[in-house]
């Protein structure tokens, strides 16, 4: 029986050879068992057969429609409420008026009514390691542990409540430079059967992605991702994915660091 499993997703598209060097960082750390995993937001199934650019476009298309706790309506409005008291709710003909108080997570006075458009579309809820693209079976000894990257972060944080849901232990949930509400970064944090939550934001490196964020945020800082993704050269949200030596020398040393932290 295999010792351990950690499972690495990657950025949108999960593609490209950074993959495998971070799964030879996580090896050489210490870490056993790393492998890396693929799953397509709107492309499911198809997408190894499309161009790898058409497949990061749809990942990161499909990121609000992941990014929240399975039990949050799918919601589209461009108001930061994170963190904003709710004071009372009214619906009708499938929109949704939030009244709201307080600060939200940017210090800013909430806005008093909020209209969302509150989507039914049925999400897939079934997140095992087959769905994700990993052939091992899940860990009877060892630590299970999951690493997301940007969309990936977003399905690592969704596989690790489905695994937890069933009263299956997950050791370490590590999310960096994750794009989720609030309501999925509450939810890992807060299951009795996720050990350990660690969260890695790339503020320092000019990323404007950071886990808890609200879809307002998300949509406004696309200009920036695009940028930042254009220059090709690994700054902000892409530290860890550009496929040069500095990238080898970060992947190499957040390996490092997520031993540091427990992970094996």
């Amino acid at each position: 029986m295999a010792n351990g499993l950690t499972v690495f997703l990657g950025g949108a598209g999960m593609n490209g050879s950074y993959q495998e060097d971070m799964i030879t960082s996580l090896r050489q750390a210490g870490i056993s068992n790393p492998a890396y995993g693929n799953y397509s937001g709107l492309f499911k199934g198809v997408d190894e057969h499309l161009p790898s650019s058409l497949d990061t476009l749809g990942d990161a298309s499909a990121v609000v429609f992941y990014n929240q706790d399975k039990n949050d309506p799918i919601a589209l409005q461009l108001v930061n409420t994170n963190q904003c008291k709710v004071e009372g709710k009214y619906s009708a003909l499938g929109l949704v008026v939030h009244e709201y108080s307080g600060r939200n997570s940017l210090g800013e006075e909430c806005a008093r009514y909020v209209l969302r458009y509150e989507l039914s579309t049925p999400r897939d809820v079934n997140f095992s390691l087959q769905t994700i693209g990993i052939n091992n079976q899940r860990p009877q000894r060892g630590q299970f542990n999951f690493i997301g990257y940007s969309w990936g972060a977003v399905i690592a944080a969704r596989t690790a409540l489905y695994y937890a849901n069933l009263q299956v232990e997950v050791d370490h949930l590590v999310l960096v430079g994750a794009p989720i509400n609030l309501s999925l970064l509450r939810a890992v944090r807060t299951h009795a059967h996720i050990r350990n939550v660690i969260v890695i934001d790339l503020k320092q490196h000019g990323d404007p992605i950071y886990a808890g964020m609200s879809d307002a945020e998300l949509i406004t800082s696309v200009p920036i991702l695009a940028s930042q993704m254009r220059s090709g050269s690994g700054e902000g949200h892409f530290y860890y994915a550009v496929e040069n030596g500095d990238g080898q020398t970060r992947r190499h040393l957040l390996a490092r660091s997520l031993f540091q932290k427990g992970l094996r």
